[in-house]
């Protein structure tokens, strides 16, 4: 059996994957003690029961993706000759299907207490000597949870387009979630205080409606790259055109007659096939192994492409 080399990125794209890690442990750690300020005046506001919950659920990307990073480093073995590339694929499907079925369930939850017209009350807390409302806290409470995901979610996104890292850039992309909804459940108290019962279940239900976006979104993407979609980048809707870039590289040499390429993503990496049609077949072996040596060093995500000798074009 042939078994894949161990992948190696550049020096430069390293540092910038090593960067990219020492970020999800900030923003885990960030992430766990907004858990637990929020956790500490939650009450019984809705929305700020959905904030909670999405800062909960907010925590599996960045997990799956310290764990995915442990397992994507070993090397291809007989179990596994194409090695565990995929592991980062995996957590993100799992991410995303978490968000997708807690969104549901928060957004049902929300609906019911609009039909039951259910009336939150938030209630007066004595500190010091003082008594005042306690939608104060938790609006202290949910400045805090918006300032880290800001920042962070910023950073997140550069920097994972840089190493082409999905699962961190869909990080990022639940981190202004994050800070929106810590938003809307501020509204939700400040409507509590006004008198308004439906502000609070409303602003509950437009985060659960985000939080069901993001999670369907992402297991479509998920299950996209499973199936071994044509590559593209999570921001981008078109596909990626480094399949046509190699195919043009081919037909540069004069011996290749025709030749086409598909690839697959693995994770931050891409792998597949080149079909080259050749006009003769003199020292052909050797031709090959030099086309197959340039497509594999013709971009840094290129782990592994494997050249094909067709007598037609039929592989297009």
């Amino acid at each position: 059996m042939k078994i894949r080399k161990p992948y190696r990125m550049p020096a430069d794209k390293q540092r910038q994957l090593d960067y990219l890690v020492r970020l999800e442990w900030w923003n885990l750690g960030f992430r766990v003690s907004i858990i637990l300020v929020l956790g500490l005046v939650l009450g019984s506001s809705q929305a700020m029961k959905a904030a909670w919950i999405e800062d909960i659920l907010s925590l599996i990307p960045p997990v799956a993706f310290l764990i995915a990073m442990h397992f994507r480093n070993r090397p291809p073995n007989d179990t596994f000759p194409y090695g565990y590339q995929r592991a980062t694929v995996i957590a993100f499907l799992c991410a995303a299907t978490a968000l997708s079925l807690m969104g549901s369930l928060l957004l049902l939850d929300s609906i019911m207490k609009l039909i039951s017209q259910e009336h939150p009350s938030v209630g007066a807390i004595s500190l010091f000597g003082h008594t005042f409302w306690m939608g104060w806290l938790m609006i202290g409470a949910l400045i805090y949870s918006v300032s880290p995901p800001m920042v962070i979610g910023r950073l997140q996104t550069k920097a994972a387009i840089q190493v082409h890292e999905k699962t961190v850039y869909v990080d990022g992309k639940m981190s202004k979630a994050d800070w929106m909804t810590g938003l809307a459940a501020i509204i939700g108290i400040l409507g509590i205080g006004a008198g308004i019962w439906w502000a609070d279940a409303l602003a509950a239900a437009l985060i659960a409606i985000d939080v069901t976006k993001d999670g369907v979104v992402n297991l479509k993407e998920a299950v996209g790259d499973l199936l071994d979609r044509r590559p593209r980048f999570t921001s981008n809707t078109q596909p990626e055109p480094l399949a046509e870039s190699l195919e043009t590289a081919l037909k540069r040499y004069e011996w290749v007659l025709d030749a086409a390429v598909r690839l697959r993503e693995e994770g931050h990496v891409f792998s597949g096939e080149a079909f080259i049609v050749p006009r003769d077949t003199h020292r052909l072996a050797e031709r090959v192994a030099s086309a197959e040596a340039m497509l594999n060093h013709y971009d840094w995500r290129i782990y592994e492409v494997v050249v094909s000798v067709t007598p037609s074009d039929s592989s297009n």
